[in-house]
């Protein structure tokens, strides 16, 4: 069992618990994507990829997102999603939640592969703008984590990181906000 089934599920990122914030956003609107394309059920879904339903609702709902599960189940619901997209872009969106959950939590050395690879580096900025410029009515995540995604990625902007460029980027990305 992966340390992420192991703690409580929450269901929701909340700023109230500002220890450790868990992006699923990306990776769960992939999957209902192709849940609603298939015009199946969260358990439809799983048996199709041979994985619980239970593995499926918690990558759907945040309490373990893609980018934690175990590698066996991650792979296996990357090949469900690839009946109608290439892997890349289920592992994509999920490389992305996890990069967003690293600039949340404050991390200024983190994984940022997805944005240097020529392979997924465009696909990664176009998610990455998806995620946090749309209409807060619409937004993937909520106004208040895009304010503190902004406030975060200007401090890895400043740190002088080797990672500082992500959070440059980010900034980039974020809308403006209210003073």
């Amino acid at each position: 069992m992966s340390p992420a089934r192991e703690r409580p599920a929450t269901g929701q990122l909340a700023l109230e618990d500002p220890v450790e914030h868990r992006v699923a956003e990306l990776s769960a609107s992939l999957l209902r994507a192709v849940m609603i394309t298939y015009g199946e059920t969260q358990e439809e879904f799983a048996a199709r990829a041979g994985v619980a339903a239970e593995v499926v609702a918690d990558a759907l709902g945040g309490t373990c997102p893609a980018w934690a599960l175990p590698y066996d189940e991650f792979t296996a619901i990357a090949d469900a999603v690839a009946a109608i997209w290439p892997s890349a872009v289920f592992e994509t969106a999920a490389a992305c939640d996890l990069l967003l959950t690293c600039v949340l939590n404050g991390d200024h050395v983190m994984a940022t592969d997805v944005l240097t690879d020529p392979c997924t580096q465009d696909l990664a900025r176009a998610l990455l703008r998806t995620a946090i410029t749309t209409d807060v009515q619409d937004s993937l995540l909520p106004e208040d984590l895009i304010t503190l995604l902004a406030d975060r990625a200007a401090a890895l902007a400043d740190s002088g990181s080797p990672d500082a460029w992500v959070g440059a980027e980010l900034l980039v990305a974020c809308p403006r906000r209210q003073s």
